[in-house]
């Protein structure tokens, strides 16, 4: 009998999906097997999945507090009631990639206690960087010198010392600020929070009345470093950044001062110039890396 053709013989057709199946789990078992090979050659040697690009640093959420110099007093026109200005290192600080500066309760005059008052409550949750400066009101170093300034003698110059004197003996300032530090880290408990100290303001060896200014500044520092160093110590978030050594050089009484040099302007005097500003925006971004 001849075959019909474009018919295949039942016993082909069954024969080729037998091959079939069998090629099928041919190909199953080979692709497990390759695949276990890959995944030991991983465990034995350490190799990895791809890695997924990197992925850009979050934006920082940023409120400034603090004082005059946080305000900007004396590095521009002043905005407002609170001396700020769009020079100061706040300001700069939101030009920069990446920080996003949502408040700026810092004003001139404003004291530890003022700050905890009035302006603790602009930062919460949502905030991821805080910056402070705040102290130089509480121990008033710049009172004393406008006290002193017209008659160094004078009893009441000797009585604005030793005032200053004592209450830097008693640590009052470092432990008021302390406790700021703490509140603010835990109304926003995701932030780094930048304590800022002052630059030593007069040229070293300019006069008595300004090395006895120096030295109550150099005080508070120290008190302002221990507050912070104690609040990081608490669990904190907190980063303490001097300007101590970058204004050498350009103090009051230096050729170029990045401070008001004229003790009869009262907006500018021992206030950071617009360079000034720029120098504490710098030494903020070295703290938060």
């Amino acid at each position: 009998m001849t075959p019909v053709r474009g018919l295949r013989h039942p016993r082909i057709r069954r024969y080729g999906a037998a091959m079939s199946a069998r090629s099928n789990r041919r190909s199953r078992i080979v692709g497990s097997t390759a695949g276990a090979i890959v995944a030991l050659v991983a465990m034995l040697f350490g190799a990895t999945a791809p890695a997924t690009a990197a992925q850009p640093d979050p934006i920082q959420r940023y409120v400034a507090l603090g004082d005059s110099y946080a305000a900007g007093q004396g590095a521009g026109i002043p905005l407002d009631a609170c001396l700020r200005s769009d020079a100061a290192y706040p300001v700069l600080l939101d030009a920069v990639p990446r920080i996003n500066l949502l408040r700026q309760p810092a004003c001139s005059g404003a004291t530890i206690s003022d700050v905890a008052s009035t302006q603790l409550s602009q930062v919460n949750r949502g905030t991821t960087l805080v910056t402070l400066t705040v102290g130089g009101n509480d121990l008033g170093a710049g009172e004393v010198f406008a006290v002193c300034a017209p008659d160094p003698e004078s009893f009441a110059c000797a009585t604005a010392v030793a005032e200053a004197q004592q209450l830097l003996a008693s640590g009052v300032i470092g432990q008021e600020l302390g406790g700021l530090l703490l509140a603010i880290a835990e109304r926003a408990p995701n932030a780094r929070i930048v304590v800022t100290d002052y630059p030593i303001p007069f040229v070293a060896g300019w006069s008595t009345l300004t090395d006895t200014v120096n030295a109550a500044t150099a005080a508070l520092d120290a008190q302002i470093a221990a507050a912070a160093t104690g609040a990081a110590g608490a669990g904190a978030n907190v980063h303490y950044t001097s300007l101590t050594l970058a204004y050498l050089g350009h103090q009051v009484g230096d050729v170029d001062p990045w401070l008001g040099s004229d003790q009869f302007d009262a907006l500018t005097f021992l206030h950071p110039t617009t360079t000034g500003q720029g120098v504490y925006r710098d030494a903020i971004l070295v703290a938060i890396g």
